[in-house]
């Protein structure tokens, strides 16, 4: 009867500890509404990152913290303290803001008007909720941006 009782518990924890495995890691779609502007003396960067939850169940977005490199070169820092519904399989909307290195950015201006592209780098943690258990998840991605993209039509870049 013992052996019997440990068993279900045994089997209980493994069946429990495999229903809660991590969630995988949101899925960087790109942003859109890139907006610059002055806020304390210093110059921000306010954007909205586009997402794809690959996860057949919904989260919570708890906290997000990334750094932003422009080919190679740290350009900010972002902070996000405030919570996101993540709908399951669907794609989600986080709103960033930072203060920019500005330093940074006109080191990299001549490499990147003449190639009118940039290469963006984003690197931080997720707390990310589902139900009662809170994972944090590294986050990376490297990508390309196309310069003129981001510029009004008729700018003539």
């Amino acid at each position: 009867m013992r052996q019997k009782l440990s068993f279900l518990i045994i089997m209980g924890l493994l069946i429990t500890a495999a229903g809660c495995r991590q969630p995988l890691a949101p899925e960087y779609y790109g942003f859109q509404d890139l907006q610059v502007g002055q806020g304390g003396g210093q110059t921000v960067l306010s954007s909205t990152l586009k997402f794809y939850n690959p996860n057949p169940f919904s989260l919570q977005l708890k906290r997000a913290e990334l750094d932003v490199s422009i080919n190679g070169k740290h350009a900010g820092h972002s902070l996000l303290d405030s919570t996101i519904f993540i709908p399951q399989k669907d794609t989600f909307f986080v709103p960033v803001s930072m203060n920019l290195d500005l330093k940074a950015i006109f080191s990299n201006a001549l490499a990147v008007l003449l190639n009118q592209e940039a290469t963006i780098s984003l690197d931080g943690r997720v707390r990310i909720k589902r139900g009662a258990v809170t994972f944090s998840r590294p986050f990376h991605y490297d990508g390309k941006q196309d310069l003129k993209s981001l510029l009004p039509a008729g700018s003539g870049f």
